[in-house]
């Protein structure tokens, strides 16, 4: 199950997930618009809390990942060409990491597609699903 967790002190956000999770995820960002729905993690330490909701949607410039006003979400916006960019790292991971790897999303200057004062997502996988081959 999709899981969404944050780290209030330091802004960094754990997205984490099987496999198949992950690949679709990638697919529904590269429609540029939606919401997916997430149970709440009851125990989301060593986070500080669980988000229930992860939302994207089209906007000018680059990919935006920040909490949502309420707190609730994560918010990710930026240019189609952008979350289609987020959406192949996130593809690629889930197809070729093992159990334990973690993807690294974190803005830098000349990032290809986040934006500056993007927060930081930390990309996991869920369940001992085998890679594909």
């Amino acid at each position: 199950m999709l899981k969404v967790l944050r780290e209030d002190s330091t802004g960094e956000m754990e997205l984490s997930g099987t496999r198949s999770e992950l690949l679709a995820l990638g697919r529904e960002l590269r429609s540029g618009r939606g919401e997916i729905l997430i149970p709440k993690a009851s125990n989301p330490f060593p986070y500080d809390r669980a988000l229930s909701r992860i939302e994207f949607q089209q906007a000018s410039g680059k990919v935006r990942i920040s909490p949502s006003g309420d707190g609730e979400a994560m918010e990710i916006q930026g240019e189609l060409d952008s979350l289609a960019l987020l959406a192949d790292n996130i593809e690629g991971f889930a197809l070729e990491a093992d159990q334990g790897d973690h993807l690294h999303v974190d803005y830098f200057p000349e990032h290809d597609y986040l934006a500056e004062g993007s927060e930081s997502l930390v990309v996991g996988i869920d369940g001992d699903a085998p890679k594909s081959s």
